[in-house]
């Protein structure tokens, strides 16, 4: 993966109370356990407290994804300063198409920004149809956004800790048929953002992709700061991108992610990337 040179405000663009929460584990793939997903809440009925990730799912946390990690601290540094300068808290993660890396981005983002440790972050699942973040984080199980958004649980009570500080996770939940959009249209998601700015200095939240005929995406828009859209090379075609410009308000447009397009940084990788010492 590689990030645009002018991404995140750079001038252009391309077109009750609750009991507490256990941490969850974010483990890398090397640690990954069988177990198939069941139907019930986002997909799942799993009894495990402890998620574990997809083993082919490249996460910032896993030693054998080095190079993923380097780009993903570009993202965040860059994001960091727009949270600084511009004051941007909430940003939405999209793509044109659905197969373009908008999950991978926002999932592994979140995680290099609790590692670093110096913001308090919130990764938000948004994506309540598809539930991937959630399905990959292996959460299927917890309460999350559909709860909150049906007045089932209080805030608290769908915000999961993880091993990292400063870190939070709000999963998918439980979301029954027939009832998206209407329960984003209702005041429980500007609420949720509002409590969750109260509490978070960064909630990075995933969606559905621009391409989905449904009014997810424009929902959940509305209350955030902008989005981060992220376009997967030889993949992410022209139409699409005209569709994010018809449906999505260009000023809230951040930049731009590329994605699978590592020959940017290729010719000097062997030249910066940083090696053990030699021992004496």
């Amino acid at each position: 993966m590689a990030l645009t040179g002018e991404s995140l405000g750079g001038g252009k663009r391309l077109l009750g109370d609750s009991e507490p929460q256990p941490k969850q584990m974010l483990t890398s793939s090397k640690d990954n356990s069988g177990g198939k997903d069941g139907a019930s809440r986002a997909g799942s009925t799993g009894s495990s407290t402890v998620p574990r990730v997809e083993a082919n799912f490249p996460l910032v946390v896993d030693p054998s994804h080095i190079e993923a990690a380097q780009a993903f601290s570009i993202l965040r540094s860059r994001l960091l300063s727009l949270h600084k300068k511009a004051g941007i808290r909430t940003v939405i993660i999209t793509s044109s198409d659905v197969g373009d890396g908008k999950t991978m981005v926002a999932t592994n983002l979140a995680l290099s920004l609790g590692e670093l440790g110096s913001k308090r972050i919130l990764l938000v699942d948004g994506d309540l149809r598809a539930a991937s973040a959630t399905k990959i984080l292996k959460m299927n199980h917890l309460p999350g956004m559909g709860d909150f958004l049906q007045g089932k649980r209080q805030f608290d009570a769908v915000i999961h800790p993880t091993q990292f500080q400063n870190l939070s996770v709000a999963p998918t939940g439980l979301v029954p048929k027939n009832t998206l959009p209407a329960i984003l249209e209702g005041p429980h998601w500007p609420e949720f953002i509002e409590q969750a700015k109260a509490k978070f200095d960064l909630i990075i939240i995933d969606t559905v992709p621009v391409s989905a005929p449904v009014a997810d995406l424009e929902l959940l828009m509305a209350p955030c700061d902008g989005y981060l859209l992220v376009v997967h090379m030889r993949q992410t075609r022209r139409p699409g991108l005209k569709r994010v410009n018809v449906r999505l308000d260009a000023k809230k447009c951040l930049g731009a992610i590329l994605n699978n397009d590592n020959e940017l940084y290729d010719y000097a990788h062997e030249y910066y990337y940083v090696r053990p010492k030699n021992p004496k």
